[in-house]
């Protein structure tokens, strides 16, 4: 099967059930355990990897608004599973035909404790599968494989003393080989059962703030994944935005046109990923870039001559020139009109990499150039959203 077929006969049986399942909830005909919640997803990635295709369910939200489909490709199943690598694995569970798993953690360490350090969503769960001192990927695929699904599962991967979670509300990985029919098969087997599928069942806020965190952390530290993606998902869920930096409004994307310049601009517009909202009302200038999985480091030189890679460069350089934009009257008269908002003496943020390649004394030192910016990754993110303090790092 084509994969921009998997994708639309995959994606319309979820919004056909999600609609459905939205229906029942209004009418009061869905159950669930007294003082839970159940919510929906608002996401939909589908990743292509060598041989199969995978797809993955995303988002918190108390009412179902539809899916944001988005698309990724993947060196191969095994890297997408283990975080890490693509080496035939030392599985824990391998899986011949077909399985279907739900509320278990696949882990490579029986210190999970440590793990919840960085990624508490680990808390979530009380099953665990624990496999020490091999490699690879927690699951392995046989010869005969066809299809299999994860719910409510969590991935714990470890390389020396570098960890990865995977945080699973529903995933469906199948062969690539699938035709229309099967994939039918499969949805008919699965939805078929009374229980509910495909979504989240609280019981408090914090739980509820524990799975969007731990699914943006399962997002960013896909290899290859595209900024939009990331944005999307700060997008459908302002909660993260409001709490991790402690605001009471920002603008998404805002198209700010260049009314005014030097003469030298050749850009029409100016479309920053984040305006946040100060306590004085005045507003900052937010730029998203990746967790750059990929890089050992975000900084580079010694000390003395301690600077950014690149692509953090690149990313200060263009909120540098998000801040010219406001220096010319016409452009923040525009900007006001337009959205109601101002910008004066903005601080800079760059929110890239995570914990792994982000040492917060080096990035001081490459800031040293820039009093204005600010560099956040993704985990200190993930952690200000949930009101735990960055400095659990060890």
């Amino acid at each position: 099967m084509l994969f921009d077929k998997f994708v639309e006969q995959v994606s319309g049986y979820w919004r056909q059930y999600f609609s459905a399942k939205s229906l029942e909830k209004d009418k009061g005909r869905l159950t669930f355990p007294e003082g839970h919640e159940v919510l929906f997803p608002n996401m939909i990635l589908f990743t292509n990897c060598s041989g199969y295709y995978t797809c993955e369910l995303l988002g918190v939200s108390e009412k179902y608004t539809g899916l944001t489909l988005k698309r990724h490709s993947e060196k191969s199943i095994y890297r997408y599973l283990s975080q890490f690598d693509d080496d035939e694995p030392d599985p824990i569970f391998r899986i011949d035909e077909f399985s279907r798993s739900a509320g278990i953690t696949f882990s490579q360490t029986s210190d999970l404790d440590k793990v919840a350090e960085r990624f508490p969503c680990v808390e979530l769960t009380k099953s665990a599968l624990v496999r020490e001192n091999g490699s690879g990927s927690l699951l392995g695929f046989g010869e005969r494989f066809q299809y299999c699904i994860l719910d409510e599962c969590l991935f714990v991967n470890v390389r020396e003393e570098y960890y990865r979670c995977k945080n699973v509300l529903h995933l469906m990985i199948v062969k690539n080989n699938v035709n229309s029919g099967g994939l039918e098969n499969i949805f008919k087997f699965y939805m078929g059962e009374k229980e509910v599928h495909g979504m989240h069942c609280v019981p408090t806020e914090d739980v509820q703030r524990q799975l969007v965190a731990g699914q943006l952390q399962n997002l960013f530290l896909l290899r290859g994944l595209h900024e939009t993606t990331l944005g999307e998902f700060f997008r459908l869920h302002p909660e993260v935005v409001h709490g991790a930096f402690k605001t009471t409004n920002f603008l998404y994307e805002p198209f700010l046109n260049w009314i005014e310049h030097d003469g030298t601009c050749e850009d029409v517009a100016i479309n920053p990923d984040l305006l946040v909202r100060r306590e004085d009302g005045f507003y900052d200038i937010y730029d998203l870039k990746t967790a750059l999985v990929d890089k050992q480091n975000v900084t580079k030189g010694g000390r003395k001559r301690r600077r950014f890679i690149d692509y953090v460069e690149e990313g200060v350089a263009q909120l540098a020139n998000y801040r010219e934009y406001f220096t010319y009257p016409e452009n923040a008269k525009f900007a006001r009109e337009k959205y109601q908002i101002e910008v004066n003496a903005p601080n800079l943020v760059l929110v890239v990499g995570n914990w792994d390649n982000s040492d917060s004394d080096e990035v001081f030192q490459a800031c040293r150039r820039y009093p204005d910016v600010k560099i956040i990754d993704y985990d200190t993110l993930c952690h200000l959203f949930l009101g735990a303090t960055a400095d659990k790092r060890q």
